[in-house]
């Protein structure tokens, strides 16, 4: 018998006084998270904290225009 878990995670962007970031509380650190999150077209940055995650946008983007796309990210895991 194999048995297979699979971990839900329930992730929701937070706004920040910066109408360009958001912020992700995640308690997991990984680079490989971090690296997806870089590699999303419109992500200008990623800083991974303690405990958190903060994406930045280029401006000339809208939020809804990559949110898809991070929740995406986190589906995975």
């Amino acid at each position: 018998m194999i048995f297979i878990l699979k971990l839900i995670i329930n992730m929701e962007l937070i706004d920040t006084p910066n109408p360009n970031a958001k912020k992700i509380v995640f308690d997991q650190k990984s680079d490989e998270i971090s690296k997806s999150l870089g590699g999303l077209e419109g992500v200008e940055s990623v800083f991974v904290g303690p405990g958190f995650i903060t994406i930045s946008k280029k401006e000339s983007y809208d939020w809804e225009e990559i949110t898809e796309d991070i929740t995406s990210i986190f589906d995975k895991l």
